[in-house]
């Protein structure tokens, strides 16, 4: 299959682009968004099918649980569009960094726990990258529009679980918590788009 990690490219953190060049480089991010949220519900989907019971139960819903260094996507609606262009920018750059340390945490995970399962861990690698490639490109799209970005993240998911399960769900509040910073990212970049129109 097509490895669409590589298609997200780090934009340029020049701050001397024109409005048509900032506004193409949202264009294309917003773009990349929609890739991502994609890739991000298949890989929910694919983690769980690996996990065994409760995880591949119709009715497995469990609350969202905070993955600290990672900031909670689940702002409400308002708040969210009432923040300003740059502090959308801020907590999705803050997301996008922490991302791949904890995916490579799953990924290590994962490698212990269903060894077999290479289509999830080709897809934890590859979420990673895209992960890195998207925030390049916010990085970008924040230097061109003078917005300073967040210090660098301490990502990782820490010792090991002390159980299987423990492992499993760790994991899976990560894959959740990626798919929904894909949804949000997907809102944030579709609202800047309409400030910065081509």
């Amino acid at each position: 299959p097509v490895d669409h990690a590589n298609l997200l490219s780090s934009a340029s953190s020049s701050s001397s682009l024109s409005q048509q060049e900032v506004a193409t480089k949202i264009k294309q991010t917003h773009r990349l968004t929609v890739l991502l949220k994609h890739c991000s519900e298949q890989l929910l989907a694919e983690y769980v099918r690996h996990q065994g019971e409760p995880f591949s139960s119709p009715d497995f819903q469990p609350p969202a649980v905070a993955v600290p260094g990672l900031p909670s996507p689940s702002v409400p609606p308002e708040p969210w569009q009432a923040l300003s262009d740059g502090k959308r920018l801020w907590h999705l750059v803050a997301a996008y960094t922490t991302l791949p340390g904890l995916l490579g945490s799953v990924l290590r995970q994962q490698a212990e726990l269903n060894p077999l399962a290479s289509e999830l861990h080709r897809q934890l690698e590859a979420a990673a990258r895209q992960c890195r490639g998207l925030a390049g490109n916010l990085e970008g799209i924040m230097g061109a529009l003078g917005v300073p970005g967040p210090p660098p993240p301490s990502s990782s998911l820490g010792g090991p679980p002390p159980s299987a399960f423990l492992a499993k769900m760790s994991g899976y509040h990560v894959c959740r918590l990626h798919r929904d910073w894909a949804m949000r990212s997907h809102e944030a970049l579709g609202l800047l788009r309409t400030k910065y129109p081509l």
